[in-house]
């Protein structure tokens, strides 16, 4: 070991290993001028720039060695390492977005224009003009199929209400029909008869980059149990829907609010209105006390659903319905004969004759009596 002192108060103790093993020395100093390296215990190699300066240096190199120096220790600093795998990790997460966003939209790409299109106008034509006396629920279905068409909702709820007879199967005969032959239609009935297989087999045949429309008849006698899995399953296709374009519909009918439909109407009667001038904020009112399985099912469920009214049917209606019926039977609907047919239908309430207790559930059946 070789001990080399300059000047009392400068000091510079260089420990030199064997000239076989110059990977590591440490090297203790008070820096001298134009030095910016602090003495640490390095492993230092030959070809290394992070020296400190000495006097023997000349002055035109004092830069280039400052320079040298600090971007040499800059690269083993670890601050300047974890900023460098920050940025890197950044740029990997968002290329992960991106290329999932990507791919999300891969069905929407791949779907047939056509088979998207839904012509509301023929819908909206037929049931203004082929459901008698029900224009408020022709509007509220409407109104919920535009919205449905025009934003990134994919699902619909619609819940038919009101007494039998008054125009609800009528209804989805009517939708039906308006559709394209693209959509995907899928009818259940529920009854005694029904089992669990049956709706969950109608759920399951849903497509993508379609109108779905799902048919439910008769949810007023399905028991307890089918309600809650037909509730079960509405609820898991609106949280799990798997194809970026698609539409769904699900319209289900129930006898619920039947008498509460012919409350509002008799009393809007009375004061000499009609079906006509009932106010939608009584509709509305009147739907707000409805209580059934199904209806507190969707709200205990937190599931959307629109409420779609059907006011009790009169003379007038009826008469439409039955003339309808001849026609599309061919019949002549003569004025003497739609009297006769009328005649086997019950008006309620006693000696005031508004409504038809069972609508126009049983014209088919009269009208083939008389022809």
């Amino acid at each position: 070991m070789n001990v080399e002192i300059s000047n009392p108060s400068r000091r510079k103790l260089v420990l030199k290993t064997h000239a076989s093993d110059p990977s590591k020395a440490l090297v203790l100093y008070q820096p001298f001028p134009g030095g910016q390296c602090i003495g640490k215990n390095l492993a230092l190699n030959a070809n290394t720039e992070c020296k400190p300066a000495n006097h023997f240096l000349k002055p035109t190199n004092k830069i280039e060695s400052k320079e040298k120096c600090k971007k040499t220790c800059e690269t083993s600093d670890p601050k300047t390492s974890s900023y460098g795998n920050i940025f890197l990790l950044g740029v990997i997460l968002i290329v992960t977005v991106i290329l999932s966003l990507t791919s999300s939209y891969k069905d929407w790409d791949l779907c047939d224009t056509k088979s998207m299109e839904v012509d509301l106008k023929l819908l909206k034509h037929e049931l203004t003009t082929n459901l008698y006396g029900q224009l408020p629920a022709a509007k509220t279905i409407i109104d919920a199929l535009e919205e449905l068409q025009v934003t990134v909702e994919q699902m619909a709820v619609l819940v038919l209400l009101g007494g039998p007879g008054t125009g609800k199967t009528w209804t989805t005969h009517l939708i039906a029909n308006s559709m394209s032959e693209q959509t995907n239609q899928v009818s259940l009935h529920l009854g005694p008869w029904s089992n669990l297989q049956e709706i969950q087999m109608a759920f399951h045949e849903l497509k993508c980059c379609h109108w779905n429309l799902i048919f439910i008849e008769d949810s007023d006698y399905a028991n307890s149990q089918l309600i809650e899995t037909l509730l079960d399953m509405v609820s898991s296709v609106s949280q799990n829907i798997s194809c970026a374009r698609q539409k769904i519909v699900i319209i289900l009918t129930s006898n619920y609010g039947q008498k509460e439909f012919a409350e509002l109407l008799f009393h809007e009667r009375e004061r000499f209105g009609t079906r006509h001038t009932v106010s939608h904020e009584d509709i509305r009112e009147t739907i707000k006390k409805l209580t059934s399985h199904l209806i507190n099912g969707f709200a205990q469920r937190k599931i959307p659903f629109v409420p779609v009214p059907y006011l009790p049917l009169e003379k007038m209606q009826l008469e439409q319905c039955i003339h309808n019926d001849l026609q599309l039977k061919k019949k002549v609907a003569s004025p003497d004969l739609i009297d006769k047919i009328i005649q086997h239908f019950r008006f309620i309430p006693p000696r005031k004759d508004y409504f038809v207790a069972a609508g126009c559930k049983t014209v088919p059946t009269f009208v083939n009596l008389y022809t």
